[in-house]
């Protein structure tokens, strides 16, 4: 008995699936990041409430944590910049899976 050959729709069906959930994955982890980016902007901005601290601002800065700070805001913002161009081609993946789709109920038609 020889096999059954693939339905296309079914074939489809699972990349629209698999673009699916590639979506929700680049969304979710481009969430973490901005959120991880918000929380270190804010620890930052509560080291500059402290100014009145003008010691413990101090020692801050020459212990390097500022400066760690600015360089993970940074770093961060380049990965949201990435995490976004995924996100984008993920987008795009999931617009050609429905539009595969719409096109063979289309032809079923």
């Amino acid at each position: 008995m020889s096999k059954r050959k693939p339905d296309l729709q079914k074939i489809v069906s699972l990349k629209r699936q698999k673009a699916e959930q590639d979506h929700a994955i680049a969304q979710k982890e481009l969430d973490r990041v901005g959120l991880e980016a918000r929380r270190l902007v804010e620890t930052l901005s509560d080291l500059d409430k402290d100014r009145d601290d003008v010691r413990s601002l101090m020692i801050s800065h020459q212990n390097g944590h500022v400066t760690k700070l600015m360089r993970d805001i940074d770093a961060l913002h380049s990965s949201v910049s990435e995490r976004e161009a995924e996100l984008q081609g993920a987008r795009n993946t999931l617009k050609r899976a429905f539009d595969s789709e719409d096109r063979l109920k289309r032809m079923k038609d």
